[in-house]
């Protein structure tokens, strides 16, 4: 038995699973000596909600079962304060109260959103509702590894200090009853109205190897009133027969000409299509066509499509699966730039989303007049390095979205700056050398007079490193010593007038000319920071600041 002191909570959320042979369960009892069971997952874990009274002690005991994760949570300021995550340490359960402690290590970032533990993949659900940002995320609470799928739950007042709240989505019943099968709570988006968030969502069913005869994708909804405790979920849409491959999925919905339209990404006879769909009421769907097709070749299908207007004009993205491009970048993200005439999209300007390899999955929403977009920082090279409550996997800087010359910027949103601190150094016309950089987490902003060949230094542990480079019109970041060594990250930038750089540990996030180009790398290092910047022509440099960048927890 372990003590658990409640506080303002008012429920204990654990994820448990029998241990192999023998029959789990999860035992509370009060101070008086009532005592209840709860079951633990046979073959996978389940989540048990059990209800508590707050201020008040209780006697948690795991027979024959283990638990992932297990917090606190249904608190009245819930949004504020978050879950109280709870850790099994040597017979005593240890409330994890300082997550900035928590969270530092040198392979876990500290200003970009990632989980309290284990596995995060895709954004879903994005949207402003009852005065916070409200993201919902891929996951699976229970290794730093994919597999069966969850949606995780964090809210903001400023979309950079998160809260962690309770899991809200589980894979189906069937999945957690079997011991082979494939699925989960797949990718969506989310629509908030006055008095309830409406998500869409793919749910997964199949084997673990996928076949067009076994594995099934559809789409539901589901709403909350409260953004936490979720509803009936409906099936709203299977996929047409006629030409579609079984990928069939991660709805994204926005209101757009008087009525509300989805797209989904799939792939109709063995071409990666955005496939179009309208409702009058949000709930009742009608299909109308193929909205747009990628015939690159080497693109198995479109998968995390979005569909916005910006600026005048209508925006198309879709992440590239399973495609390896000359450069050697692992599943990049295109965004089209056109408009729609006939439910067909018409694109007159392509691009890249992110330049560096280490971007997917992207979503966007619009609040106040801004369209924001964040990404989930992904490890396609297989450079994660495992800790003990470590996380692999973590989202990008939120991204305000504008079309400038026909071409997709993505600058930092504002509130960013928020989290510098001390400034390092601010010199103008000379290299910098800046060694031992405490906890490797900066910022760095670089103004040009005019254009000059560089050779930046960010990260180095022992023959390892990541290197930011300029030469001619190229803009290159480059690693060596490390997986993705091979992999080319490079734009090209006509003119390079600024440029950002945001280090957290082991990301690297690169903006020019104020969101003209976007680049996202992984660079693991147990070092301290480093920052070395030589210039050809030091004259050209008109600014250089260095700053610390604070921790979001």
């Amino acid at each position: 038995m372990g003590d658990i002191y409640t506080g303002p909570y008012e429920c204990l959320e654990v994820f448990a699973k029998s241990l192999e042979g023998k029959t789990g369960k999860v035992v509370v009892a009060d101070k008086g000596g009532k005592q209840e069971s709860y079951p633990a997952g046979r073959s996978h874990y389940r989540l048990l909600k059990i209800p508590l009274e707050k201020e008040s002690q209780y006697d948690v005991a795991l027979e024959n079962c283990e638990v992932s994760i297990c917090y606190l949570s249904e608190r009245e300021d819930i949004m504020q304060a978050g879950v109280c995550f709870l850790e099994w340490e040597r017979g005593v359960w240890v409330a994890a109260s300082d997550l900035g402690k928590w969270y530092q290590t040198p392979v876990r970032e500290q200003y970009h959103f990632c989980p309290y533990k284990n596995w995060i993949n895709d954004p879903n659900g994005l949207c402003w509702y009852q005065g916070y940002y409200h993201m919902y995320y891929q996951a699976n609470p229970h290794s730093q590894k994919w597999d069966q799928m969850y949606w995780g739950h964090t809210a903001s007042r400023d979309c950079i200090h998160w809260v962690h709240l309770p899991y809200v989505l589980q894979p189906q019943e069937e999945l957690l009853d079997s011991e082979d099968g494939k699925g989960g709570a797949f990718s969506g988006s989310a629509v908030a109205l006055d008095d309830r968030i409406r998500f869409y969502l793919t749910r997964h069913i199949g084997p673990q190897e996928d076949s067009e005869e076994e594995t099934r994708q559809y789409q539901t909804m589901v709403e909350s009133g409260d953004s936490i405790r979720f509803g009936e979920e409906k099936l709203i849409i299977e996929k047409p027969d006629e030409g579609f491959s079984f990928n069939f999925r991660d709805p994204k919905v926005i209101w757009h000409e008087g009525c509300w339209q989805m797209v989904i990404g799939t792939r109709v006879n063995n071409i990666p299509s955005v496939a179009l769909y309208k409702s009058d009421d949000g709930v009742n769907w009608d299909y109308h066509g193929i909205l747009l097709q990628e015939r690159t070749e080497g693109v198995y299908t479109f998968e995390c499509p979005d569909f916005f207007p910006l600026d005048g004009d209508m925006v198309v993205v879709g992440a590239w699966m399973l495609y390896s491009d000359e450069q050697r970048r692992y599943q990049p993200t295109y965004y089209y730039i056109g408009s729609c005439r006939d439910g067909k999209f018409e694109a007159k300007q392509t691009g890249l989303y992110d330049f560096a390899g280490n971007f997917y999955a992207v979503q966007s929403f619009e609040h106040e007049g801004r369209r924001i977009a964040i990404g989930w920082v992904s490890d396609f090279y297989n450079e994660h390095e495992p800790e003990a409550n470590g996380a692999n996997g973590s989202m990008s800087i939120p991204r305000e979205l504008h079309i400038k010359e026909g071409k997709l910027y993505q600058k930092p949103i504002r509130e960013i700056y928020q989290l510098r601190g001390k400034c390092y150094c601010s010199v103008s016309r000379q290299d910098v050398c800046l060694k031992h950089l405490n906890r490797n987490s900066y910022y760095v902003s670089i103004d040009f007079s005019l254009d000059t060949d560089f050779e930046i230094l960010l990260g180095k542990d022992g023959d390892a490193e990541i290197k930011l480079l300029r030469k001619g019109k190229e803009l290159r970041i480059a690693t060596q010593g490390v997986n993705s060594h091979f992999v080319k990250c490079v734009t090209q930038v006509e003119r390079l007038e600024k440029l950002e750089i945001f280090v957290d540990h082991r990301l690297v996030e690169v903006f020019a000319n104020e969101g003209e180009k976007a680049g996202t790398k992984l660079f693991y290092h147990g070092k301290d920071g480093i920052f070395q910047a030589h210039f050809d022509s030091e004259e050209y440099v008109e600014e250089i600041e260095v700053y610390e960048m604070k921790g979001i927890w």
